[in-house]
């Protein structure tokens, strides 16, 4: 895999230099502007979709706990200090072990 280059300081002032030359004096802090608006409204849009990603993520995973828990009192098993894999490995456990005594 190849590393993506920098740019150096050499070749924003080039990139500068081309976008005064094309745009004039008068245009380019009109577009410097508009780049700035576009650039919030981008990084705005982003952290409300990254904020409801993780909004979604942290109700899924309170809704797996709530079932994880009331399956854990109907076994009558306790669920204080232990994890969700923790939880799940005791459930199977008992799951299993009824049906290998039934059986």
């Amino acid at each position: 895999m190849s590393e993506v280059p920098m740019i150096g300081w050499q070749e924003v002032i080039m990139i500068l230099a081309i976008l005064l030359f094309v745009f004039g004096p008068t245009e380019l802090p009109k577009i410097a502007k508009e780049l700035g608006k576009a650039w919030y409204e981008f990084s705005k849009a982003s952290s409300g979709v990254i904020q409801t990603l993780t909004s979604e993520q942290t109700t899924k995973e309170e809704e797996e706990n709530k079932l994880l828990l009331e399956v854990a009192q109907k076994l009558d098993l306790t669920a204080e200090g232990k994890t969700g894999d923790e939880l799940t490995k005791e459930i199977l456990t008992k799951i299993i072990n009824r049906n290998e005594s039934s059986n």
